[in-house]
């Protein structure tokens, strides 16, 4: 059987994608910083110590397998999250190299229009580090990710709901292409299975293209909830990223660098990949948008479901 080595195995991506590659008939080899921990909740998993800040454990994970998804980032921690992630990346290809991997996919981000934020210049340098070497690798590039535990779009979701009033800057006017997670775990999963001369970046747009206006106004909409608004045409998305104190549970720091990337279009130079699963094209937003809203749901307790329904019904009942 092929063997795979998932990182960010316990992530919003990796706990999706690991059923997915079982499924594909992947033996997936789980790492992590904590393992033990990993172990004792989920024992039928083969968990492995990994930790791109001590190399030797990624030497050990690579023995024996047959390709790697790299899902690691450092964003949220203690110190220089772009420095951690261009050594991350090294170490990984060097070990990779070492270890002759068939095969590597990298999930980044999409290139914006105008001058990069620190994470997407940062998740731009990790796919260009990856792919100097001589390890086939695929990067591919999704923007905002529909998914219940995605942090963006619990942000978006939080400002729909949460919020009767909203200050929408000049910047919530610029373009992306959300995409549904579950696409994308489809895609990292046939990335995985295309022949070895298929190597580079793909983008993973999502099927509309949006402003961020609008994709508060549809989420709003399908939450029930019509939130006046008022635009402006000053503020910057530092001083805008202080709305998330208010209204959302996200980890405000890492919170602020995903807003900082908001100041330009978030548009795909490609579409090409969506041609390997011709089958299934990209979901809806309306579509994705509604089962990672009933996900959600579904995962909270009775007395959270009482305080959503009472912070949504600040505002209008839409019609």
């Amino acid at each position: 059987m092929r063997r795979i080595l998932l990182t960010g195995a316990t992530g919003f991506i990796g706990r999706r994608l690991y059923p997915a590659l079982r499924e594909a008939g992947w033996e997936v080899r789980s790492g992590s910083r904590h393992v033990a921990e990993c172990a004792l909740k989920e024992p039928e998993r083969e968990w492995v110590a990994f930790d791109v800040e001590r190399p030797e454990t990624v030497q050990s994970a690579l023995q024996g397998v047959d390709a790697v998804v790299y899902l690691v980032h450092a964003m949220g921690q203690a110190g220089d999250f772009e420095e951690k992630e261009r050594a991350a990346a090294q170490t990984m290809l060097r070990s990779a190299e070492q270890a002759a991997v068939k095969r590597l996919v990298y999930l980044g981000g999409v290139a914006p229009a105008g001058d990069a934020s620190k994470h997407l210049r940062s998740r731009l340098a990790t796919g260009e580090t990856l792919r100097s070497g001589s390890v086939p690798v695929i990067e591919l590039r999704a923007g905002m990710i529909i998914g219940a535990g995605g942090l963006s779009f619990r942000m978006v979701r939080d400002l729909s709901a949460r919020l009767p009033f909203m200050i929408l800057p000049s910047w919530l006017q610029n373009r992306s292409q959300p995409v549904a997670v579950d696409d994308v775990v489809r895609a990292l999963v046939r990335a995985l299975e295309l022949p070895a001369d298929v190597q580079g970046v793909f983008d993973l747009p999502g099927p509309e293209t949006m402003t961020g206006e609008q994709i508060l106004r549809r989420i709003a909409a399908l939450l029930g909830v019509r939130t006046m608004t008022v635009r402006v045409p000053v503020l910057t998305p530092r001083l805008s990223s202080y709305w998330l104190k208010l209204v959302t549970s996200a980890d405000f720091g890492v919170a602020q660098e995903l807003v900082e990337g908001l100041t330009s279009d978030l548009i795909a130079n490609n579409r090409e990949f969506w041609q390997f699963l011709p089958d299934r094209p990209p979901t809806p937003f309306d579509v994705a948008t509604r089962a990672a809203l009933e996900e959600e749901r579904a995962a909270l307790s009775l007395g959270t479901r009482t305080i959503e329904w009472a912070l949504q019904h600040l505002a209008p009942r839409a019609t």
